[in-house]
């Protein structure tokens, strides 16, 4: 009898702990059939991640009581055209953290999260980060940490931070994010990053500003060289007319190329003193979708020769067959000066000039669904 009370007695104390957790399981799958033109070179592909990366997540809440919850987030990013991992293969490389947070509005975590850059430049971006032609073109998360590999502390530089505390606490129509990232965690401070951002929105308004400063990344420089000082920011804006949804913007990196390891510059590691891109796009609602458009234009000013541009445009469309599932076709430019090496990047897809002054062009048609 006091055995099977005991059961009993461990049996509602379990019961009433998994009533105040929850374990969410979501994910996207996009999948499509595409074009890439590189300079004289063509390719037809099966593309993954034009509209959105394919992911699978897991998020969970536990109520600790008095508005305290602990909560966690593992993303897994896939490739859907052939089952392979992405972000370098990282299995949790989209998002990987624990912490607390507050029904008062705050929050603390760490492990491995989106900057406060990264959130204010998806606000700020009309196709937030979707289809060829958005903002990751201005190569935020790539030009950062070019030396970089996926075991090490700057992989995808200042977009995804690995080794940080994501501090969030949002008040009314305003939000802000405060983040610490420690870097390649060496004695000389290599990739030890400051960012924050904040974020008002109400009404048909949004506003959005961050900041970065960060030390180069081990990768990025001659062994045993002291780190110098990078830093970049964001700002941007959108208003709502119903009609159409106008957004507009403007990034800029400045580098040190002190202490870089040598070599010639390229698309992925250009070499520039500064770089910058604004844009200005729309959103409109139409029967059954969306239309977006974006342009961008891009410049990289070097100390030795004529300053690199390049002009961005993307148009898309998506149709909406359900809730949770679209068809969409998408369209992207990128008309490089004969020094120019901007990249040309959809959700997933990154296509990088193969020599300077090569155009970029990619044409997709697919298929995304919401799980």
């Amino acid at each position: 009898m006091k055995r099977t009370l005991v059961a009993a007695l461990l049996g509602c104390t379990a019961i009433s702990a998994l009533a105040q957790s929850s374990v969410t399981i979501y994910g996207v799958i996009d999948a499509g059939v595409g074009v890439v033109e590189n300079g004289n070179a063509r390719s037809t592909q099966l593309m993954s991640g034009v509209a959105n990366g394919s992911r699978l997540g897991f998020r969970g809440i536990e109520d600790l009581g008095g508005g305290l919850r602990a909560t966690f987030v593992l993303e897994n990013g896939f490739a859907a055209d052939n089952g392979s991992v992405t972000q370098g293969g990282v299995f949790f490389g989209r998002q990987s953290f624990v912490g607390l947070s507050s029904t008062s509005g705050w929050s603390l975590t760490a492990g491995r999260h989106n900057s406060p850059l990264n959130t204010s430049m998806i606000t700020a971006d009309p196709f937030n980060w979707q289809y060829f032609g958005n903002t990751v073109g201005t190569g935020l998360g790539v030009h950062e940490s070019p030396g970089e590999t996926p075991a090490s502390g700057g992989w995808q530089g200042n977009s995804r931070v690995n080794n940080s505390v994501l501090g969030k606490y949002t008040y009314g129509p305003v939000s802000a994010e405060l983040m610490r990232g420690f870097g390649d965690e060496n004695t000389k401070g290599n990739g030890e990053l400051w960012s924050g951002g904040v974020t008002y929105a109400s009404g048909p308004w949004l506003i959005t500003a961050a900041y970065g400063s960060f030390k180069q990344f081990a990768g990025s420089t001659v062994a045993g060289a002291d780190p110098q000082t990078e830093s970049q920011y964001v700002v941007g804006a959108s208003y709502d007319f119903k009609v159409v949804k106008v957004s507009a913007g403007y990034y800029q990196f400045n580098p040190s190329n002190a202490n870089r390891t040598p070599g010639a510059p390229n698309a992925l590691d250009p070499r520039f003193d500064k770089g910058s891109t604004y844009w200005i796009g729309a959103r409109a609602p139409l029967p059954f979708g969306v239309l977006l458009v974006n342009v961008m234009k891009s410049t990289y000013e070097y100390a030795t020769r004529a300053d690199g541009e390049g002009v961005t445009f993307g148009a898309a469309y998506e149709y909406l067959l359900s809730k949770r599932t679209s068809l969409y076709a998408s369209y992207g430019q990128v008309n490089n000066n004969a020094t120019g090496l901007v990249s040309l990047a959809a959700a997933i897809p990154f296509i990088a000039p193969t020599a300077a002054g090569n155009d970029l062009r990619g044409y997709a048609v697919g298929i995304r669904h919401f799980f």
